[in-house]
């Protein structure tokens, strides 16, 4: 079938325009152009996006040195997508063996370089870009190549490779996955909760890998602290090191629609607890990369337990400061829950005007950014009111409590915002909407008052303590409890301060204080 002129024409613009290119960059733009007439529903269901030139070298670089050796190394890329790894190591490996003979050098190539992928034009994209790196060689050794891509379903191929590979490298596609029996079967021990495609890549890297073997991967900062990744985090501490973690400062201008933060993560497939050294990677597209050593970390000995890293240089002093906490918020006599009202599986119990049998309903909009509370319900579909029926009683708050916002943005700078619940409203009995965690006393008494905690929570080093542990939007109740907190008493001076109406820049300083432990 003949195209449409216009079309040739363009498609022969960008061909042009990509043989001009580094082939790294190359094979980026054009992956970049094919994902972006890609249905909407495709892309997020598989998780398709694309590595920038920049954190590709940069994660090779870390493989190197963590002791991959091009010249014998047998690599997988398990979702080779466009060729964003497949093209570079190929490139590695060609100046590895470069005095070899050619035919040496194809054969080699076709032994040692792998990647599968579920796309059919994505698999048949990393092989072309293959294929321009050894043109030279292909001519001179005047054999066939056999594609060094499999199209298939990675995760179906633990059984016939497992124990394989010297390296298992790439940027795994991430997106919540309804589990199969086989999945569930096969990836058992890393799962919890709500399955994401790219944890169940990193256990089947892991199970790929030869013992001291490398996995080094691109992903989301999720799995270092949600609950839904507490068995994979301990299915890691058991079967390998993490060695290096790159965190990736700017995520608009380098991942196209992608908002979540980042990191590369270099492990070797040998178990023991020795250090992670930790770095901030400054990168945008096209432009120079900058890499800022942060320090050396230990992970927590409670192998489910989240790990507390800094993100970024400026989070290495509160990280420091939050080592030394051995109390979490249960400890000072609280519990956490969720708001029970999922509001449109009642809708037609929302109402707009109080009567018998009516409770207000609390929505997230009523806490401000300032941490203050004031009832109000005036977004779209956002009613004053909430009809009881028989049965309802689980989703009445009538106990006294602080009221947190669940999902606010990582780049905001407070990701805390909370208020009490104020005594005239709750007596009664309130129904508060699912955006919001509800913070309340376990027993008759806690070791902290309520309006200490919430100031507490709302301060800005606290909030900076919370950002280093979480890298989600979602606030959820398990990083709350999971938390670092200072001993109870140490918050009398400012309960103290909230008596006397202290200034806020005052209060912000003890609180800082109190958190860092300055005398």
């Amino acid at each position: 079938m003949k195209l449409d002129d216009t079309i040739e024409a363009v498609a022969n613009a960008i061909g042009a325009s990509a043989s001009r290119l580094p082939i790294v960059e190359s094979s980026y733009l054009l992956g970049l152009i094919y994902t972006s007439i890609l249905p909407d529903a495709t892309r997020t269901t598989n998780g398709v996006f694309y590595t920038p030139p920049s954190l590709t070298n940069r994660l090779l670089e870390l493989a190197d040195r963590a002791g991959v050796d091009w010249s014998k190394a047998k690599v997988l890329d398990p979702a080779c997508g466009g060729g964003a790894f497949l093209a570079p190591i190929c490139l590695k490996m060609l100046h590895s063996i470069k005095k070899r003979r050619a035919k040496f050098i194809v054969q080699h190539i076709q032994q040692h370089l792998h990647g599968w992928d579920i796309d059919p034009f994505a698999g048949w994209l990393s092989q072309v870009f293959v294929e321009i790196v050894l043109k030279d060689v292909l001519v001179e050794s005047s054999q066939a190549f056999h594609s060094v891509v499999k199209i298939c379903n990675s995760l179906e191929k633990l059984n016939t490779s497992e124990g394989s590979f010297d390296l298992v490298i790439g940027n795994p596609p991430y997106g919540k996955l309804k589990l199969t029996d086989q999945i569930r079967q096969s990836f058992g021990d890393s799962l919890y909760g709500h399955a994401n495609l790219y944890g169940i890549f990193t256990h089947l890297a892991l199970k790929l890998c030869k013992p001291n073997a490398v996995v080094a991967y691109l992903t989301p900062t999720s799995f270092l602290s949600g609950e839904y990744f507490k068995k994979l985090r301990a299915y890691i501490r058991l079967n390998a090191t993490p060695v290096e973690m790159d965190f990736v400062l700017l995520r608009k201008g380098v991942f196209d629609d992608v908002l979540q933060e980042t990191m590369l993560t270099v492990y070797v497939k040998t178990p023991n607890l020795q250090g992670i050294i930790v770095n901030e990677i400054e990168t945008q597209q096209h432009k120079k990369t900058f890499i800022h050593k942060i320090g050396e970390y230990t992970l927590p000995n409670e192998q489910t337990a989240p790990w507390i890293l800094p993100r970024s240089l400026e989070q290495a002093d509160i990280v420091n400061a939050m080592k030394m906490h051995r109390y979490r918020l249960t400890d000072w006599g609280y519990g956490i829950s969720t708001g029970p009202l999922v509001w449109n599986r009642h809708k037609l119990q929302l109402t707009l005007k109080p009567g018998k049998k009516i409770y207000p309903i609390i929505w997230a909009e009523s806490i401000s950014f300032k941490g203050e509370f004031k009832w109000k319900s005036e977004k779209v579909n956002h009613k004053p009111y909430f009809r009881f029926e028989d049965g309802d009683e689980w989703l009445v708050t009538k106990k006294p409590c602080i009221l947190l916002q669940r999902t606010t943005a990582k780049e905001q700078n407070k990701r805390l915002i909370a208020a009490e619940m104020p005594l005239r409203l709750v007596r009664d009995g309130v129904v508060v909407e699912n955006h919001l965690n509800i913070i309340s006393a376990k027993g008759i008494q806690p070791k902290v008052p309520s309006n200490t905690l919430s100031v507490f929570l709302n301060s800005e080093v606290v909030n900076r303590a919370f950002s280093s542990l979480s890298g989600s939007v979602a606030v959820s109740a398990y990083e709350l409890e999971s938390l670092p907190l200072p001993h109870p008493s140490l918050l009398k001076i400012l309960t103290g301060l909230i008596s006397s109406k202290a200034s806020i820049m005052k209060i912000e300083k003890t609180c800082e204080a109190i958190y860092k432990n300055i005398k």
